[in-house]
């Protein structure tokens, strides 16, 4: 039995190495991950977006902010209901009204030490040594992909949770007794949970898949225990692993999922310069993100991103010496249950992550559903380093315990890959020929340092001081070619630092929510910064991968979406700006309608594209005709006079709106709101319908005389998904305090 003690020591030593490993970020004010485009407008703008509206009591349904208000848990990479960015909103937002960005890299290192630990775990699981364990929990989480994705936080926050998914199905194939498989399972598939509800799908599409080709796995087994002898075995216990796990994660992540799915089929995304129907499968065409062939050497000489793939690839690099001691791994300990699948497991994922280049892509394209929705199929490196990373471990246990004599056949072939390591370093500066890239030479001297290390271990040296340096060399080599953080004062002086750009907004933002009324801003500029997310200014745009369909056919009109103002650049050649400072320009445009406005007159077209078609023809005025899709359930009467109407907006905030309307005869109340299923609508206390009225805006029926009109967003897919998730959550951690409970009664 091991003693809490001893994981305390652990955990310790895991926290320690990754404080030291991000000391750039974390003991320096230097450097930062918040310099690139999508970390700053994506990632960073939302955490502000979502700790801001935690912080005043509402949870972030919707956003009013962004592409003239959309749902903002639609898109599952916001993380809108991940548990563990909770303590986010303990904390006072910085000057600028945003999430500090100590925070953001405190919480960026936190998740690094999570994955290391769950590792650790795992390893310990399988019955490996800690300095096994340790050695594994390192190369995963500050190696390979997770090592190399400092501007996907939600790729990152999903792939922790492999290595504990792993041991929870573990325990479930080992358990004895129908009652603690379930619930092995169940915790497994809670898991599989918060993976999803850190809304990263791809991650979470390949530990699915890990936990099915595992249990498969399993089943075929030949050496019977104790759970083969039990009620269910064989590949019944299996099916029912991962049916029970299945269902779990489901649950657990309903809360995401239910919305999400709700919006993929309201919602276009964008791949490869097209938009397609986000509930479709992407067409194969598209799947173009790939791991080169050759940068699969990248597991052993790192390579400049760009030259290893096409699209968004992440480098696979897991260090030259964990290579070593996964090969070894591999070699001494293929008897281990485990170690024939992590081989197969890493082999499997290089041969997808070829994308179009390899016949397996292809295949599982064709028969897996869903498949398609991890459209990058270089991500999948991300199973190959979490199973080259278990492999270390086992080569750790092996190198160090196996007696001198057994590694006289690899010493040679080490050896001769040393020299010739050695040459590939001198040659070229003997002979005056082009230098080497500074990363290939760098490989080189690891390749060499990886020999000597492998000789001083295999001579006897076993103890803690080879160990230390153990991982001293590991940490290195990984240091070398971690590339998360950037130099703030280069990439300024570059002109490349986009929080620069982001916070250089700031005085324009303050000058828009200075001005009075409700309207929207259109910035026009090249990889426009997220103000409406950062800064709470209505925009027109924002920045996502997805767009409610509707409005993407419907953002050219201006007008009718309020759009009163428009920011650009300061090298803008326009005049007549009303804002100016050394980065941008503001412009006004005194004709945009208001945010609504009443109609006493509708016409009905079936057809989206033609109703766009309509309601830019000649002849027609929102202003006094609304386009619908079907005939209003009540007629509306025609006034002659509408100049003494109003509509005056009181309370408007992020998931509710309400209006005071005085209307000569009954009237269709417009809002420059986008629609969307979950807005309800009451009239003087009654409920009323909400319609789509011209493509893409909401309108609601009202009488005549005065009125008081309330808007909520009530989606119900997200209140059941609610639901489920808590219960689930519940269930599962309930169980054993019920347990202890009856036994011990």
């Amino acid at each position: 039995m091991r003693s809490p003690r001893s994981n305390v020591a652990a955990a310790g030593v895991l926290l320690v190495v990754t404080v030291l490993f991000y000391w750039k970020i974390l003991l320096t004010n230097q450097f930062s991950l918040l310099t690139g485009y999508e970390a700053v407008n994506q990632a960073y703008s939302w955490f502000s977006f979502w700790v801001r509206s935690i912080q005043q009591g509402a949870w972030p349904l919707w956003d009013p902010y962004t592409y003239s208000g959309h749902i903002f848990s639609g898109e599952m990479q916001n993380g809108s209901f991940y548990p563990l960015y909770l303590p986010l909103a303990l904390f006072r937002l910085n000057r600028y009204g945003l999430l500090a960005p100590a925070l953001y890299h405190a919480m960026f290192v936190a998740s690094h030490f999570l994955g290391a630990w769950f590792m650790f775990r795992l390893v310990r699981e399988l019955e490996l040594s800690d300095f096994a364990a340790i050695v594994a929990g390192i190369c995963f989480s500050m190696g390979g992909f997770l090592g190399h994705i400092p501007e996907w936080p939600h790729l990152l926050n999903s792939g922790i949770w492999l290595p504990l998914i792993f041991l929870l199905l573990r325990r479930a194939m080992k358990a004895p007794g129908v009652a603690r498989t379930v619930w092995y399972a169940s915790a497994c598939g809670l898991g599989l949970g918060l993976s999803i509800l850190a809304g990263g799908l791809h991650m979470a599409i390949m530990q699915a898949i890990a936990i099915v080709t595992a249990a498969v796995f399993y089943s075929f087994r030949t050496d019977a225990d104790a759970a083969d002898r039990g009620a269910v075995k064989g590949w019944r216990r299996s099916a029912l692993i991962v049916g029970v796990a299945g269902l779990a994660a489901f649950a657990a992540g309903a809360v995401q999922l239910l919305p999400s799915m709700e919006y993929s089929h309201q919602a276009m995304r964008f791949v490869g310069g097209a938009g397609v129907p986000a509930s479709d499968r992407i067409p194969y065409r598209y799947l173009t993100d790939r791991l080169y062939a050759h940068g699969i050497l990248n597991l052993l000489v790192a390579v400049p991103r760009g030259e290893i793939g096409s699209g968004e690839t992440v480098s696979p690099y897991l260090g030259v010496f964990p290579l070593l001691l996964a090969g070894i791994g591999v070699w001494k300990k293929w008897r281990c249950r485990w170690v024939p699948y992590l081989t197969g497991l890493a082999i499997a994922a290089f041969a997808y992550s070829l994308g179009p280049a390899s016949l397996l892509h292809g295949l599982l394209y064709v028969l897996t559903p869903y498949i398609w929705l991890a459209r990058e199929a270089d991500r999948f490196v991300y199973l190959a380093d979490f199973a080259l990373a278990a492999l270390a471990a086992y080569g750790v246990e092996a190198l160090f315990r196996a007696p001198n004599s057994e590694w006289a056949p690899l010493g040679k072939i080490l050896k001769c890959l040393a020299v010739a390591a050695m040459v590939g370093l001198v040659v070229p500066a003997l002979y005056a020929q082009a230098e080497l890239s500074p990363w290939i030479s760098l490989s080189l001297v690891l390749m060499v340092v990886s020999w000597l290390l492998f000789r001083h271990i295999v001579s006897g040296h076993t103890g803690t001081y080879t160990r230390v340096l153990v991982l001293a060399a590991i940490l290195f080599d990984l240091s070398a070619f971690d590339f998360s953080a950037a130099n703030r004062l280069e990439m300024s002086a570059k002109g490349a630092n986009q929080m620069d750009r982001l916070l250089g907004c700031s005085s324009a933002a303050q000058f828009l929510k200075s001005r009075a009324g409700l309207f929207r801003t259109e910035v026009a500029a090249d990889w426009a910064p997220n103000i409406g997310d950062a800064f709470q200014v209505e925009t027109t745009g924002g920045n996502g991968v997805t767009v409610v369909t509707e409005y993407g056919r419907f953002m050219g009109h201006k007008d009718l979406l309020s759009v009163r103002y428009t920011i650009k650049p300061a090298a803008a050649a326009d005049a007549g700006e009303v804002y100016r400072d050394a980065a941008w320009k503001i412009y006004e445009n005194p004709q945009a309608y208001p945010r609504a406005w009443l109609v006493h007159d509708t016409l009905v077209e079936r057809n989206p594209l033609e109703l766009l078609k309509r309601l830019d023809a000649p002849g027609i005025d929102p202003h006094r005709v609304a386009l619908v899709a079907a005939r209003l359930d009540t007629s509306l009467d025609a006034v002659a006079d509408a100049a003494s109407e109003k509509v005056r907006i009181g309370r408007y905030e992020s998931g509710a709106m309400e209006l005071s309307v005085q209307a000569g005869g009954r009237a269709l109340l417009v809002l420059s709101e986008l629609y969307y299923p979950g807005w309800t609508a009451t009239v003087n206390g009654q409920v009323a319908g909400v319609w789509k009225v011209d493509g893409a805006l909401r309108g609601i029926v009202v009488p005549r005389g005065d009125s008081q009109v309330s808007l909520r967003f009530r989606p119900a897919r997200i209140y059941i998904g609610a639901a489920l998730s808590v219960a689930v959550f519940g269930v599962v951690f309930g169980a054993p305090m019920w347990w202890w409970f009856v036994r011990g009664r």
